[in-house]
């Protein structure tokens, strides 16, 4: 076997092997349509981002902004404002916001963004 056909024979098979490592250490990509597992700590970054000026840090509705809203802005640390209330209700009020209130939509968010959203905010409620 000639030298050049050596290196082939040697190369090509580790080329594939690296490959194949390559794409075992990827996480598995997520199928079209599927919605991303609920993560709080990514929500806390979109609630930072979008919510916490007027629901506040601790998201009882008494953010920088809220003495100047009517109605004041909703308290998710309370048990009794989630009683009934699912996830999707949530996302969608969110998603479109809440008429006659202050609450504007957040039509920019994604579906992941507004599952991490809400899976914060379960976070927050205090019994």
């Amino acid at each position: 076997m000639s030298s050049p056909d050596l290196r082939l024979w040697i190369t090509g098979p580790l080329a594939l092997l690296a490959l194949g490592l390559a794409l075992l250490s990827q996480p598995p990509a997520q199928a079209a349509g599927t919605a991303a597992a609920a993560d709080p700590v990514k929500g806390q970054a979109v609630y930072m981002a979008n919510c916490m000026a007027c629901h506040g840090a601790a998201a009882d509705g008494n953010g920088p902004a809220a003495a100047a809203l009517k109605p004041r802005p909703t308290n998710f640390s309370s048990a009794a404002w989630w009683e009934g209330k699912d996830d999707a209700r949530v996302r969608s009020a969110i998603k479109s916001g809440k008429p006659g209130t202050a609450m504007m939509p957040f039509s920019q968010l994604s579906n992941d963004d507004l599952t991490h959203l809400v899976a914060f905010l379960r976070t927050k409620i205090k019994p």
